[in-house]
């Protein structure tokens, strides 16, 4: 399982991410492939030519909640 840390704005406070189920999750919902970017940046993917620069972007541009994919909420 990878996971990042992401910054939480409403705890303040950093948060694992679980990126596997995140990535897996927007496969199911778009018809392309979520890919990682090849510039060293571990926050880095790119779906449909479209460049996002963190996890939380990403979840939000699917409408998804970053939360349920913390590792406290997986693990539930």
């Amino acid at each position: 399982m990878k996971t990042a840390k992401e910054y939480d704005d409403t705890a303040k406070r950093e948060v694992d991410v679980d990126v596997d189920a995140l990535l897996a999750a927007i496969n199911e919902i778009c018809e392309s492939e979520v890919t990682r970017a090849d510039d060293g940046d571990p926050h880095h993917a790119s779906v449909n030519g479209h460049d996002y620069h963190t996890w939380r972007e990403l979840a939000e541009a699917f409408e998804l909640d970053i939360h349920d994919f913390s590792i406290s909420e997986v693990n539930r």
